[in-house]
């Protein structure tokens, strides 16, 4: 049976670099923005990167384990920022981004996460498959590498023509590179990103259907399909922003789905993170509270639907 706090069955978490996009900029504004989260208790985990300084790494990891809070390492924003392709046809360009990622994971240890989350490169339209393959064989390099620190990589699916257009960008794409190229034995696993479902062009509970053998973590996030607004693509911006595609309906549709392959569960604790993206004329405490009330206004709708 569930109970009417999403709280009790959800360990929710948050997109750290999104809600605050300066953070990572200064030491110290990450640390006043990671304070934030950790003192609110609604929140069992947090998301972040830029956290290269090994002072930063010692003082944000003793303030997670006296706070009881887990965290992710986010390396989308490396791979973003520095344009590496982990599938690329020019080896030490891919050998290049595997260095990168290990960095990345060094850093994600000395934190103590237990999740690393990366992209593929951009979208390779002549030779996709040979890609596809190539960024398959780095991602079981580094699994490997993250294995052996007991963390668990986590691959993102992205759009292929709207906004960042990235080689792992629709479900059939992301089923395939399951299915054929990474091994059901490894710890690779799929982070499904709500916000990103319209960008596929899919339905939610068709997608979660195919995509949820190999879902190890999710993001809730709003986005926008409307090519004349301000916040087309990939902006996430707060659940029921006018021109967007996700507010309560869909995240109800999304825990339905969910709950179907098991994902969601009665008896553990299921890791669901928001991602909501604070632009300038946002406020992060606005943001959170939306998230917030916007997830329990699903959660109680869920419940209903289900006749619990």
């Amino acid at each position: 049976m569930f109970t009417p706090k999403v709280e009790d069955h959800l360990e929710l978490g948050i997109v750290l670099n999104a809600m605050f996009p300066d953070a990572a900029r200064v030491d110290e504004g990450l640390l006043q923005a990671v304070d934030y989260v950790l003192h609110d208790s609604y929140f069992q985990r947090v998301e972040l990167s830029g956290i290269g300084s090994h002072q930063l790494q010692t003082i944000l990891k003793n303030r997670l384990d006296v706070c009881r809070v887990k965290n992710s390492y986010l390396a989308q924003p490396v791979i973003f920022r520095e344009q590496l392709d982990l599938g690329s046809a020019d080896r030490s360009v891919r050998l290049h981004a595997i260095e990168r990622m290990l960095s990345c994971l060094s850093e994600a240890e000395a934190v103590g996460a237990d999740m690393l989350e990366l992209i593929s490169g951009p979208n390779h339209e002549g030779s996709k498959c040979e890609a596809m393959e190539r960024f398959a064989e780095s991602i079981l390099i580094l699994s490997e590498h993250a294995q052996a620190r007991d963390i668990k990589l986590l691959v993102e699916m992205f759009d292929f023509d709207v906004d960042k257009k990235r080689l792992i960008g629709s479900v059939e794409n992301t089923v395939q590179l399951f299915q054929q190229f990474i091994s059901s034995a490894s710890q690779v696993k799929l982070l499904l990103d709500l916000s990103h479902i319209p960008m596929v062009r899919a339905d939610i509970a068709a997608a979660v259907q195919e995509l949820g053998p190999w879902i190890g973590h999710v993001h809730v996030g709003n986005t926008v399909m409307k090519s004349d607004d301000r916040r087309y693509g990939d902006s996430h911006p707060y659940f029921g922003y006018p021109a967007g595609e996700n507010d309560v309906e869909q995240l109800v549709s999304f825990f339905h789905a969910l709950l179907k392959t098991g994902y969601i569960h009665h008896a553990h604790s299921s890791a669901i993170s928001f991602e909501l993206i604070c632009a300038a004329v946002d406020r992060p405490a606005d943001l959170i509270a939306n998230a917030k009330r916007t997830l329990q206004l699903a959660w109680r709708k869920f419940l209903r639907e289900m006749g619990e």
